[in-house]
């Protein structure tokens, strides 16, 4: 039987660091997606989180 390979965690600092994402946008993702400094999360996951971010309506509120 094969074992899942599940993706790996990732700060999301460092993701934003690697997709170029200035500080304010940062701010942003985390007030909206309510991850606390240093959260760990795959690259699928904070790729749609900034989607949603970045396609939401203006004062939208949470993602």
């Amino acid at each position: 039987m094969k074992k899942k390979t599940e993706a790996p965690l990732v700060p999301v600092e460092t993701l934003a660091e690697a997709a170029k994402l200035p500080a304010w946008e940062l701010a942003a993702l985390r007030q909206a997606a309510n991850w606390a400094e240093g959260k760990h999360v795959t690259q699928a996951e904070f790729d749609d989180a900034v989607t949603r971010l970045r396609n939401r309506p203006q004062g939208g509120g949470s993602i």
